[in-house]
This record gives structure tokens, sequence and C-alpha cells, in this order.
């Protein structure tokens, strides 16, 4: 999907000097690829080389028929109180540059899919909280589901 949307867009628009200049309306949105896996990469990269790696992120990146992400209702179900199936935590960084910090609190506000997920908001940590500080942020998680 991300090699897609690479191709469907004007190169420009992944131009750092072009979305790095700063706009009061947003306007030049400034996009990363921090998790994504582009077919080529199994050619620049030695960790994304070897037998299959080019074929799996070439078919990866041509699948087009994916089927819904997550399943809104299920999420609910098992998260609901009255089941006591599951409990969940989640840690959601304000400064995150990969998550939209709007766009994780709108699926676990009221309504959303995973309503009952208690969260952990913080801007001490950015995308790499687990790394940085695991067992701290593991253990407030932990103790929030339990």
């Amino acid at each position: 999907a991300a090699d897609r949307a690479y191709l469907d867009k004007p190169p420009e628009i992944f131009d750092y000097q072009v979305t790095s200049k700063a706009t009061d309306d947003d306007s030049i949105p400034t996009l990363f690829f921090g998790e994504m896996v582009f077919p080529w990469m199994s050619q620049d990269y030695a960790e994304c080389s070897g037998v299959g790696c080019s074929a799996l992120a070439t078919a990866l990146a041509q699948k087009n028929d994916w089927g819904p992400l997550y399943d809104k209702d299920h999420m609910r179900k098992v998260l609901d109180s009255q089941s006591g199936v599951s409990r969940a935590a989640a840690a959601v960084y304000y400064g995150d540059m990969y998550v939209d910090f709007e766009n994780s609190m709108k699926v676990a506000s009221r309504g959303g899919p995973l309503e009952q997920c208690k969260t952990y908001v913080t801007n001490e940590y950015q995308h790499s909280g687990l790394r940085d500080d695991g067992a701290n942020i593991f253990t407030k998680l932990y103790e929030m589901a339990t």
C-alpha cells in the first residue's frame, strides 16, 4: 500500500525540502515512511535481502485485496467490561511522528472500538517508548489493565 501511495502522488510531496517548511495552515503535510516496506528495500538493505525477501516485498506491495484491518465489533465485544474476556491499556505518545494522536484518541474514545481500553497519554516518549523505557511503560500499562 505504501508503494502504491508513493507512486500515486507527485514526487515533490515527499521532498523534505518542501514538506519541512512551516506553514500556518498545515496545508503541506510531512509524510514519514518509518514502518513501511518497499520492494526496493530487499536490494538496498542487507537485512531485507535473502531468499524470498524480494519476492515477498513485491507481493505485499502489489496486494490490493486486503480485508478490514480490525473487526471493530469483535474488539468492542472482548473489551466489554461485562464480558470479562479481556482488558487493555495502551500508551499514546502525544508527539508521535508515525501515529496520529487525534486518530489514536478517536479510536479509544467513547463510541470507538477501543472505548474500554485505558490510555496512558504522555509526551515523555516518542514512537520508540517501549525501546527507550520499556520496563517502566509496560509496568504502567499492566497496572492500568489489571
